[in-house]
């Protein structure tokens, strides 16, 4: 993707990456393996990349939760 298409959707990025993990649309999981991915990052990775730490942080300093529900 050439970096000024990363520009112009930049502002909207952060906020879709949130509602898809709040509607479990996009998992913990994915959302920290694809920043693991990202370790090295081109110019227009990198946009995203930074745009998407406070939620990457929130995620890895969150407790963890159960998936079962307690009786």
């Amino acid at each position: 993707m050439c970096l000024e298409s990363a520009k112009e959707f930049a502002p909207l990025f952060t906020k879709i990456l949130h509602y898809m993990y709040n509607e479990d649309v996009i998992e913990e999981d994915a959302i920290l393996s694809w920043e693991d991915e990202k370790k090295d990052p081109d110019e227009a990775d990198k946009v995203f990349v930074n745009l998407a730490q406070p939620l990457i942080q929130w995620l890895k300093e969150a407790p963890e939760e159960d998936d079962e529900e307690e009786e």
